[in-house]
């Protein structure tokens, strides 16, 4: 009689019963870190864990792909960033254009190793390509960081490792 009383499961648990009989509910929201809940639905223990995934925050998109320190990890926290999402669409969508490039090339390297010899070697490998470098190599750095990748160095992650010399290194 009893589990065919049972209510309707609150929206994004899931639940089963295991291998020896208990059962098991997880919160799993779209965007949100999956953690388990304790206690039966409804229970006082549940609804304050439930109650507390729900306030979660959510993960950024491709949280799960980035490991701490990487130029993904970077690049992940920038788009959540104020500074990124104040910009205009079409500035976003430049710059995460620009940023995807060089993760797809650059991402799995740590991003406290890089210099900005590195960032100005990137840029001077791209510079046949118009809108791709910014700045040139001879020219002084502008005052207001023009290129994304110049917001590592404010961060404070620039340091040192030729890894990223781009073309010849």
């Amino acid at each position: 009689m009893g589990q065919n009383l049972m209510r309707r499961a609150p929206k994004y648990v899931h639940g089963f019963i295991d291998r020896h009989g208990k059962p098991r509910f997880y919160f799993r929201r779209p965007g949100f870190e999956s953690r388990p809940l304790h206690g039966l639905p409804y229970s006082a223990e549940f609804m304050g864990d439930y109650q507390a995934a729900m306030a979660g925050q959510t993960l950024p998109v491709g949280a799960n792909r980035a490991r701490l320190g990487t130029m993904w990890a970077l690049a992940l926290t920038y788009f959540a960033s104020p500074d990124f999402c104040t910009l205009k669409p079409s500035t976003q969508r430049a710059y995460r254009g620009i940023i995807e490039r060089l993760c797809a090339e650059h991402g799995d390297k740590r991003a406290a190793h890089l210099r900005r010899e590195h960032v100005v070697r990137l840029m001077a490998a791209r510079a046949e390509h118009p809108g791709a470098a910014r700045c040139k190599e001879e020219e002084p750095a502008p005052a207001e960081p023009e290129c994304p990748l110049d917001g590592a160095t404010r961060i404070g992650q620039s340091h040192h490792l030729s890894s990223y010399g781009g073309p010849g290194s």
